[in-house]
């Protein structure tokens, strides 16, 4: 590995694993606020306005971040203004689309499932407009990952996040009455802002063309069509539980399980920076290495999530009561049998999430997207069976029965096709631990490292 590989590594997963964590802590902020500001029924409201939103924003994510970064690191210097452009015109496209379509079904929907919360209709209508805001900032940011700059993604991230945070620590440190109505106006100015610290990080690399290159714009949109579907698919897949418990159980049954969710998302926080990281990089690879770089680039990055989360996995069983006390008080104590359980997603996620995005990165969305449509289906029926029957321990059992039989379909098909050996991360994990002590102290003696945590021995 290179010298300029390892000051990629070091630096661009600094910066994202920064994002992951403060963004999580952000996160853990507002659901602790939450949890003492408005009752069990308004923050299972409030979830499921966040999952469709998340569903929106992860739709124009599929179609545009992934294409945009690989063909901006892999192609001439003179196609680049023609391919943001395309992208650029993709992703209006898709944005007028999405709010066109809120218009639409948001209505029906709400009073099917929800008629006695019509106030969730008109902060779908509000979320429209934030989506409109959010276009200029996605695509500032992809601008920013394809070019490597993973410290103007942090700021601007930060900046949509923590404006949430700011203003529901306000509401609750004065005393106001925090509505999951009025949050979901705030997060336009969010929005807004957002955009504004994105084109100040992202403004060198904004080369746009004035005609728009209709070759490119059907090259993007082939590619990501099936990113489209497949983290569709991903995202509905993962929050298919929370929504059946919704229509099937209660919004309060929501609020509790969310809490062991969030937890444990805690515990993800490496998989998803390093995933980040590793698309370009993985991009690069599968050009300059072939098969045997995407193994050991896969084998390696799983490697050292895991590393990572299994010492936080065995604290928080260890502590589940202490841990769900703190942040949710005493009436949410309910979580705690499932968090125990739910703490076992992690060992399935960087395996997963890997899997993902090296395919992805290495040209091979449509592979990709026919395994989380297994999934997705798989998901929804093993999850409908199980809290059918036992209620809202049943999506935590069929969500893991998910996780485990699509876990023999990804390493059988990795195996066969790259060499990748899914029982090689877990003997990696004492290399990586021994890399990871070398690589601190030499930042604490003010020395480079001899070896990067994610190089080979």
């Amino acid at each position: 590995m290179s010298k300029g590989e390892k000051s990629y590594w070091i630096k661009s997963g600094s910066y994202s694993v920064l994002e992951r964590v403060i963004g999580q802590i952000i996160g853990f902020g507002n659901m602790f606020l939450l949890l003492r500001a408005i009752t069990t029924e308004e923050y299972g409201l409030w979830i499921q306005f966040l999952i469709l939103a998340a569903i929106i924003e992860v739709s124009r994510t599929g179609l545009i971040q992934n294409g945009l970064i690989r063909y901006l690191t892999t192609s001439k210097e003179e196609d680049i203004p023609k391919i943001n452009t395309a992208s650029l015109f993709n992703s209006f496209a898709l944005t007028v689309f999405i709010i066109i379509l809120l218009l639409s079904i948001t209505n029906p929907i709400v009073s099917y499932f929800y008629p006695e919360h019509p106030e969730l209709t008109t902060m779908f209508y509000y979320y429209g407009i934030t989506t409109l805001a959010l276009l200029p900032f996605f695509q500032f940011n992809y601008i920013l990952q394809a070019n490597l700059d993973f410290r103007g993604f942090f700021w601007a991230s930060l900046t949509y996040k923590g404006s949430l945070f700011i203003y529901i620590f306000y509401h609750y440190w004065n005393g106001y009455k925090i509505s999951v109505f009025d949050m979901s106006l705030f997060l336009i100015g969010a929005a807004f802002a957002a955009s504004i610290v994105g084109y100040y990080f992202a403004k060198p690399y904004l080369k746009f063309s004035k005609k728009l290159d209709w070759n490119w714009v059907k090259e993007l949109f082939n590619f990501g069509r099936f990113t489209l579907g497949t983290n569709l698919s991903t995202i509905i897949y993962k929050f298919t539980d929370r929504s059946m418990l919704g229509t099937m159980v209660s919004l309060d049954a929501i609020a509790i399980y969310e809490v062991a969710i969030r937890i444990t998302n805690l515990v993800d926080i490496p998989a998803i920076s390093i995933a980040a990281v590793v698309f370009p990089q993985s991009a690069k690879n599968s050009i300059n290495q072939g098969k045997e770089g995407i193994r050991d680039m896969y084998e390696r990055s799983v490697a050292a999530i895991l590393g990572l989360i299994i010492p936080a996995m065995i604290f928080i069983y260890l502590f589940a009561e202490i841990v769900v006390v703190i942040l949710g008080k005493e009436k949410y104590l309910d979580s705690v049998p499932l968090l125990r359980v739910t703490l076992l997603f992690a060992l399935f996620v960087p395996f997963a999430l890997q899997f993902g995005t090296i395919l992805d990165s290495i040209g091979k969305p449509k592979v990709n997207f026919r395994f989380v449509v297994v999934g997705l289906i798989l998901n929804i029926i093993f999850n409908y069976f199980f809290i059918k029957n036992y209620g809202i321990m049943g999506a935590v059992w069929g969500t893991l029965l998910t996780y485990a039989v699509m876990f023999v379909l990804q390493m059988s098909f990795f195996y066969k096709w790259y060499g990748v050996r899914p029982w090689r991360p877990f003997a990696l994990i004492p290399w990586f631990y021994s890399n990871l002590y070398q690589t601190v102290l030499g930042f604490l003696n003010k020395k480079k490292p001899q070896e990067d945590i994610l190089d080979e021995r």
